[in-house]
């Protein structure tokens, strides 16, 4: 529900509880008229109905309070569960109960049926009235949001001397269109007096030109206050723009002007919205109280109105006991008040239309002139240089196609092929070249071997393999004792050729080696030939997640951006009261600035996920975690901020669980 809704409830809840249950005579007379009976059923009708959509919370002690007539079942206003409230029905539903209620007061003669439909009356009256003062508050928030964006266009216009100089650029057709307007009114006001009195007016028309083609004569504003002037301060501030202020000095003073009476406007706004959301109710349930508190209701929407206007405020009007010319009354005095509170929206952009930014048009013409003659030129160019520019595309795709071809997919492929594959470029010794030299050791070594005795060929072959040729040596070792005579007539020639195989097998596996060590080079090569496809795609996919972020996340960080902003405003905003107000309540300018921070907050809170279990949410600084049903935590929070009951140190306390609660803030 939002602050609207809850206020709604709240009014309607205390002004229903002012009700008071009425004894019903014994003997009640009935209306003759068939039209008059349809329009007191029907009032009775929705007053049960009203009680039924809204349950009031009665104090302890408190009685129900009854609705109907002797003739129909008893209505009572139930007991609410905790935190229910019911959506604030529109203006128009408001109208059609202020006028069903005129209909029924009108059409009774007596103080029997005066007695019969005056509770159902208080009722639908109670909730008229709850309904005007709910929908002053919404009119009055909805006002707010368009002012908050004027006011940031003209603080960044008034960012720097380019930004200013683009503005005054922007609004120039219309300064020179107004300035021609007054030029022309000059010269016929003037033809018209020298015609009638036969002599120039006193200056002349020349002097009337002169002060027309100064640079003044442009900024219509220049001969306002300036701003922050007047308002009973005692400070030492021009009233008016001196005489000599170069040209972007009147601008600036122009923004500046604007920002202040827009800033001017949206405080009055914001102690307006204070004033009604701290509207006191008493609690009391008595008759003379629920008529004494519609009445100041209705005062204050009435107040609030009149002085967007800027005729004043209505003076109070005394309080009146609840009878049925005193409720037809109130009836009237609230169908008025609901038109005036129509006119709100209306009322604020008269006050601010002169004010505001400036319109779409104004502000993109330069933009569209800029689009229109530059596609004038392109157009051009393109038609005297089409041969040039198809070559010049022709190269340009040739360009990429190589890029691509040569620095993404050709090392890409390369090192998929060298890790999936197992192929290797360089290679000093293959493997079946190796494979056939141990062979060769084994045979050579086994017959070797076998002459000797040693008929174990299998364990022999084991051990070569090993590199173990013990087999060999004991015999080179015992020849070596007679290496002439072993030379000629023995085995030593054969043993020293097998020792020369066995060094071949050795160099073979060391060039092995050396070709896995290269071949793990290679691929370290290709891994680094990479790195411009992989940055390539690398950017790319940022660029895109960046585009897409509030569908990868379900928002986007400039959404989360201004939610860590707004909160810091309500902190700012709660620690500056705390001080001033010493740790009480807020003041109605507070606490209508709080909750238009906090509709602030609402509209960005609607794109916050609402997930059943923890997840994540993308901000600027990367990946924060979230709680479950974040968006319905964080709405119970900002009503929490909304409650007009809470004191500013409970409010800095709910500040500091919403920054616990959620890691994006």
């Amino acid at each position: 529900m939002s602050f609207v809704d809850n206020h709604y409830a709240r009014v309607f809840r205390l002004l229903a509880l002012g009700v008071q249950q009425r004894q019903q005579p014994a003997a009640a007379a009935v209306s003759n008229d068939p039209q008059a009976g349809a329009v007191e059923r029907r009032l009775r009708e929705r007053a049960f109905a009203l009680s039924t959509q809204l349950p009031v919370e009665p104090p302890a002690g408190d009685k129900a309070v009854a609705l109907s007539g002797s003739q129909a079942p008893t209505a009572v206003l139930q007991p609410a569960l905790p935190g229910v409230a019911a959506a604030c029905p529109p203006l128009a539903g408001a109208v059609a109960d202020l006028q069903l209620v005129s209909a029924a007061l009108a059409s009774e003669v007596g103080a029997a049926e005066l007695s019969e439909v005056g509770p159902a009356a208080e009722v639908v009256l109670a909730n008229a009235v709850a309904v005007i003062h709910a929908q002053a508050i919404r009119q009055l928030l909805e006002a707010v949001l368009p002012l908050s964006a004027d006011i940031d266009y003209w603080h960044a216009q008034d960012s720097s001397a380019l930004r200013l100089a683009v503005y005054f650029a922007q609004t120039l057709p219309q300064r020179l269109y107004l300035w021609t307007v007054r030029v022309v009114g000059t010269v016929y006001r003037q033809s018209a007096a020298a015609a009638s009195s036969q002599r120039s007016a006193p200056g002349g028309l020349g002097g009337q030109f002169r002060r027309l083609v100064s640079k003044r004569s442009l900024f219509p504003m220049a001969r306002q206050l300036a701003p922050g002037a007047g308002g009973g301060l005692a400070t030492a501030r021009l009233l008016r723009v001196p005489d000599g202020l170069d040209m972007l000095g009147l601008v600036r003073h122009e923004v500046r002007f604007k920002k202040h009476r827009l800033v001017a406007m949206q405080q009055q706004l914001a102690r307006a919205i204070g004033m009604l959301s701290q509207a006191a109710l008493e609690r009391g349930a008595g008759s003379d109280q629920q008529s004494t508190a519609a009445q100041r209701l209705l005062q204050q929407a009435a107040e609030v109105v009149q002085c967007l206007v800027g005729a004043g405020a209505m003076p109070p009007e005394p309080g009146c006991n609840v009878q049925a010319s005193d409720i037809a009354a109130l009836a009237g005095r609230a169908m008025l008040t609901a038109e005036q509170v129509r006119r709100i929206p209306a009322l604020v952009g008269l006050q601010v239309q002169e004010h505001g930014r400036p319109s779409l048009a104004t502000r993109c013409w330069m933009p569209a002139v800029a689009l229109v003659v530059g596609a004038r030129t392109m157009s051009s160019y393109v038609v005297g240089h089409q041969d040039s520019l198809r070559a010049w595309a022709a190269d340009a795709l040739y360009t990429a196609r190589n890029y691509v071809a040569q620095y993404i997919l050709a090392p890409l492929r390369s090192g998929y092929e060298t890790v999936r594959y197992g192929r290797h470029t360089y290679s000093v010794m293959s493997e079946e070249s190796l494979a056939s030299d141990l062979q060769s050791l084994e045979s050579m070594t086994v017959g070797f071997a076998a002459r000797y005795g040693d008929a174990d060929a299998a364990a022999v072959s084991q051990r070569v393999q090993h590199g173990d040729l013990s087999d060999v040596m004991r015999t080179y070792a015992r020849e070596m004792q007679q290496p002439i005579r072993s030379a000629l007539f023995g085995d030593l020639v054969e043993a020293m050729l097998i020792q020369v195989q066995k060094v071949k097998v050795d160099v073979g596996q060391t060039m092995a080696a050396l070709d896995k060590l290269l071949k793990a080079n290679e691929l370290n090569f290709l891994l680094l030939s990479t790195v411009p496809a992989t940055l390539t795609i690398f950017a790319a996919a940022k660029w895109l997640a960046s585009r897409l972020s509030w569908w990868v996340s379900g928002s986007s960080r400039d959404m989360v951006s201004s939610i860590q902003a707004v909160v810091r405003d309500i902190d700012r905003l709660l620690n500056a009261n705390a001080g001033a107000a010493g740790g009480g309540q807020l003041s109605a300018v507070a606490q209508g600035r709080l909750v238009c921070l906090t509709h602030y907050l609402r509209h960005h809170a609607a794109r916050l996920r609402n997930p059943a279990s923890a997840d994540t949410l993308r901000t600027a600084a990367g990946w924060a975690h979230i709680p479950p049903r974040t968006r319905t935590l964080f709405l119970q929070d900002i009503c929490d901020l909304e409650n007009v009951e809470l004191d500013i140190p409970q409010k800095l306390r709910v500040v500091d669980r919403m920054f616990r609660t959620f890691r994006f803030l």
